[in-house]
Parts: C-alpha cells; structure tokens; sequence
C-alpha cells in the first residue's frame, strides 16, 4: 500500500493535510497540531481499514521514521516543531518506503528555495558559507556547534516557510509516483 498504489482516500487525505499546512505556515509561519495530529491519525486508521494491522504497522513505521528525520533536524536548529509534526503526519498517510521519496523530493525542492530564497536577498555567498559550515559541524556530530551555526535563531535569518516545502515533496511524489 506504499509507493505507487496508495488507495485515492489516502492520496486525498495527504493532499488535504498538506495544503492546508503549506497555507498555514505560508500565512503565520506556523503549523497547528489541529492539522499534523488528525493527519497522523487518518493516516494510521485509512492504512488499517485498507491494510489490517500490517497496514497500521506501516504507518506507524512511516510516522516514526519521518518523525525521527525530520526531529534530528529540529534538533541541530534547521526547523520549527510544526514540520517535524506534519512530517510525521506525510509518514503515517504515506508509510516508510514511499516518505524516502517524500523525503528526498523535500530535500530537493528546499534546496532550490532556499537557494532562490538567498539570490532573491542577495546573500547566496553568505548562505553557502554558513552552510558549509553546518555540515562540517553536522559531520562531525558537534551538537552544539550545529546549534549555534544554525541561523532559525538569528533575527537577520532568511527564513524558508518548510511545511510549504514539506508539502510540495509530498505532492510531487503524488504526480510522479501516484
């Protein structure tokens, strides 16, 4: 029930919760627990009506795994709660192997905004040298560094809006693998 063959009630499911995460975080540069929790649960009871217990153990697998991703970028400063929480909502609706793809789409599309994001304010060259150096940090697994070469704090940050970048993952992966 992963990858290509999610049933038209999921997919729809999916495409609600993200849409409306996209235009809340758009909007207030939040993204409410009313649309992550219900999302996880529809995804988690949608797989269990289609699937049985293996299908809600997917799920559940799905949620955990995104969860994990995206908290361990929470963690070193990179996003807000709100995207770990609609990560795991996308993992639950779409199950492990399929928000591999979710995720990679994600992390595509993010570069590529945060790279516009940089040229539309004229600081691609500064971007890429504090990102450089979070990776060094980040490989090395300096927590701490990571934390404070993270700019989410900073008040000069160019701050991307990632559940809308969250949400176009999961609807690429809708167009290309649905």
């Amino acid at each position: 029930m992963t990858g290509g063959n999610l049933p038209i009630a999921i997919a729809a499911a999916m495409v609600v919760v993200v849409i409306a995460a996209a235009i809340a975080d758009l909007a207030t540069r939040r993204i409410p627990n009313w649309i992550t929790l219900p999302g996880a649960v529809l995804g988690v009871t949608l797989h269990a009506y289609y699937g049985g217990a293996h299908g809600a153990m997917l799920s559940l697998a799905g949620a955990g795994m995104a969860f994990a991703f995206f908290l361990l970028l929470h963690l070193a400063g990179g996003m807000g709660a709100g995207d770990v929480k609609l990560a795991g909502a996308v993992g639950a609706l779409v199950g492990p192997q399929a928000f591999v793809i979710v995720f990679i789409a994600t992390g595509l599309l993010g570069g590529v905004a945060a790279i516009a994001l940089a040229l539309l304010r004229r600081r691609l060259w500064q971007t890429l040298a504090q990102t450089m150096v979070l990776l060094s940090n980040f490989g090395r697994l300096r927590w701490n560094a990571v934390r404070r070469s993270s700019s989410l704090n900073r008040p000069d940050a160019l701050r991307l809006p990632y559940g809308a970048v969250i949400a176009g993952g999961a609807l690429a992966f809708l167009a290309f693998y649905h």
